[in-house]
């Protein structure tokens, strides 16, 4: 059985955070959130509007947030 942030039994120790997980939930955010606007621009041929900019920020934010949980 794989051992876990979770898995406090005696005598484990908890695993190590990488700082490569955290860095590479940022960049993949951030990836997300450029493909997601230049989608919208050519969707709406055209800057999108905020409130689609703002939708765009949010998707990336979740994506990122859900590679760094599943990075761990």
């Amino acid at each position: 059985m794989p051992l876990t942030i979770k898995d406090m039994r005696a005598g484990t120790a908890p695993r190590q955070r990488n700082i490569a997980s955290l860095v590479g939930g940022y960049v993949i955010a951030f990836g997300c959130f450029v493909l997601f606007v230049l989608v919208a621009s050519q969707l709406s041929s055209g800057l999108p509007a905020w409130p689609t900019i703002a939708l765009g920020a949010v998707f990336a934010a979740a994506v990122g947030v859900w590679i760094r949980l599943a990075d761990l």
